[in-house]
């Protein structure tokens, strides 16, 4: 099992806690990228559900992005698709329309960064954990859906630091950017403000709660389809997956990256 399910109750209503438990670093693959999905799509229909908590028990790693072994074990020809996993799950999560937040108690990188944005709100582990949109770094075009989000959360001055270097925050760093709602010192600490903020969430009606989240996200939304394309048409670039084949090589054989 990729995910380690929850249910807790705040204020009388079922919330449910995500607890990613992929591998050893909590990285993505096809495969498990496609049972969140749909994991989130079954909540999305429960009544019984009011909302879900993205959280890790590893100590380390929240998620870690894109698996490279993985990726290195995929055929070359269908690689576009397995990388355009993230996207395909980026847009289940921005249109899950009940309440979401992430705790991001380590490493959030590349797709970590993403599930972490994708979410209503994000509390983070001050100290060793990071947050990086990782993706250029490894040859990656990023998305437009993903700076669709990065644009309504981070401070302007900022965008292109994030989008465009690869640059790595801590907790305080990427609550002053706006990355980040707020930091705990603790892990105890992180988990009482993420459910604070949940019980808060759940209080509020369900119909005008997602009524109110679909027209937020809608301009995004309406463009998923037409992103998706803009993507895979933008991994398909000459360079760019052998650019991420060296990347990932590198990554396993602990060296640095020989980009052409």
């Amino acid at each position: 099992m990729f995910y380690k399910r929850e249910v807790v109750e705040l204020s009388g209503k079922k919330v449910e806690i995500i607890n990613f438990q992929m591998n050893d670093q909590n990285s993505f693959t096809g495969k498990n990228m496609r049972e969140l999905s749909d994991i989130l799509n079954e909540i999305k229909e429960d009544p019984s559900k009011r909302g879900v908590i993205l959280a890790s028990e590893n100590e380390k790693f929240f998620c870690n992005g894109l698996d490279a072994e993985n990726l290195l074990a995929t055929p070359k020809d269908k690689l576009i698709d397995e990388v355009g996993g993230i996207v395909l799950l980026f847009g289940e999560m921005i249109k899950f329309d009940k309440p979401l937040i992430a705790e991001v108690s380590g490493y959030a990188m590349g797709g970590g960064a993403v599930v972490t944005v994708a979410s209503d709100f994000k509390y983070m582990l001050d100290g060793k954990a990071r947050i990086a949109f990782t993706e250029v770094l490894v040859g990656l075009p990023l998305p437009g859906s993903f700076i669709d989000r990065i644009r309504m959360c981070v401070t302007p001055k900022f965008w292109s630091e994030v989008c465009l270097t690869g640059a790595n925050f801590k907790g305080k760093e990427a609550k002053e950017i706006g990355l980040i709602d707020d930091v705990a010192t603790s892990r105890e600490e992180l988990r009482k403000m993420v459910l604070k903020k949940m019980d808060s969430l759940v209080k509020i009606p369900m119909s005008a709660f997602r009524s109110t989240k679909n027209i937020l996200n809608g301009a995004t939304i309406a463009k998923l389809d037409e992103y998706k394309k803009e993507t895979y048409d933008a991994f398909s670039q000459p360079g760019v997956i052998d650019n991420l084949l060296e990347a990932m090589t590198a990554l396993k054989e602990k060296r640095r990256p020989n980009f052409d």
